[in-house]
């Protein structure tokens, strides 16, 4: 029987596995940035971040649709990417 403790305990180990997610796609992401740095090429694709959005929330969205949650998974990768992209212009500055 699952008890309020169990499942509280269950959301904890989901908030480890965000965080730990988090930091890869951190890693990540400052990889890209610093090839792109390198090369020459633009930080910023709005074109990639629209993808990237519109990727995340139908991801997993099958038949039973809840568009409420749609709306809190996109606000939630806007979010993300917004304070990502300014950790990694403090991390690189652009000239």
């Amino acid at each position: 029987m699952e008890t309020i403790a169990s499942l509280r305990q269950e959301i904890d180990q989901v908030h480890k596995e965000l965080h730990d997610l988090l930091l890869r796609r951190r890693d990540l992401t400052m990889a890209v940035w610093k090839f792109k740095k390198e090369q020459g090429l633009p930080f910023y694709s709005p074109e990639r971040e629209e993808q990237i959005l519109k990727d995340f929330v139908s991801m997993g969205t099958g038949s039973s649709k809840d568009p409420l949650f749609e709306e809190l998974l996109k606000n939630v990768m806007e979010s993300i990417l917004r304070e990502y992209q300014k950790y990694l212009n403090a991390k690189y500055p652009q000239k």
